[in-house]
């Protein structure tokens, strides 16, 4: 009966310890819905250079990621609520640099540029060459401090990088800002090359996980985020990540080409 006690205390104990926080094996972090080829839903779960970024720095740290794939917007604010451990992909501008905790290092830097209707005679080298133009962006997107702070452009705002495209050549915009390779995927695969040209840098950001300050668990993923991600950047992963999106995007864009001949 002892003996029997005592292994029915041990086995409590370990189940005890198992349901504990510090042994959970698995985390929720929040995916955005629409920005392909960084992170998009799909029928079979996110796909995107991200999610693989985000899942195998995890994974370096024996943690699997559990994804919530959200509107944007909705997963920022439930993180800034404390509703919810990190959103990404989250830029980190000054507008929300004290509002999140952020990981050591980037996810990788975005380039955005305008863009405009084929036609378009004017020059946009900066930023304020844009100001007095209608510029259409997409809701809830970071734009950089450059296109965020200057007040002189006439900022439009649509749910979709896809309708701002349509916009833009319906004349309802002068100009739209759309980032390097959402831009690469989207222009093939909606048939508008030639019809839209792009003209000069609107900023360059770096994009983050933005993890929540009022989460009790929020500090903890980050670290261990931020000690994953170290892992798979000096190993070699990270960059192969890199390396195979840049391949699959390029035989995307051959193939949309190709079926639109």
């Amino acid at each position: 009966m002892i003996k029997s006690l005592k292994i029915m205390s041990i086995l409590v104990a370990m189940i005890l310890f198992m349901c504990s926080p510090d042994y959970a094996r698995t985390v929720k972090i929040i995916a955005e819905d629409d920005w392909y080829p960084y992170c998009a839903r799909f029928a079979e779960g996110p796909k995107g250079i991200a999610v693989d970024i985000v899942r195998t720095s995890y994974k370096a740290e024996g943690i699997d990621v559990i994804f919530d794939v959200l509107n944007y917007d909705i997963g920022m604010e439930m993180v800034k609520d404390g509703d919810a451990i990190g959103c990404f992909d989250a830029p980190r501008t000054a507008e929300i640099e004290d509002v999140f905790l952020w990981h050591d290092e980037r996810l990788f830097p975005v380039n955005g540029y305008f863009y405009a209707n084929s036609d378009y005679q004017g020059q946009i080298n900066s930023v304020k060459d844009a100001e007095g133009k209608r510029v259409g962006l997409t809701q809830g997107y970071g734009y950089g401090n450059l296109v965020e702070q200057d007040k002189k452009i006439i900022k439009e705002y649509s749910k979709a990088d896809a309708i701002l495209i349509h916009k833009l050549l319906s004349r309802r915009l002068d100009l739209i800002i759309l980032f390097d390779k959402v831009a690469d995927y989207l222009i093939p695969k909606l048939n508008v090359q030639g019809r839209i040209k792009q003209l000069g840098p609107s900023d360059s950001i770096d994009l983050y996980i933005a993890f929540s300050k009022k989460h009790p668990d929020g500090k903890k993923y980050r670290d261990i985020f931020s000690s994953g991600f170290g892992k798979i950047k000096r190993n070699g992963i990270y960059q192969k990540i890199l390396n195979d999106w840049d391949a699959k995007l390029k035989r995307l864009s051959a193939k949309e080409k190709q079926i639109k001949q």
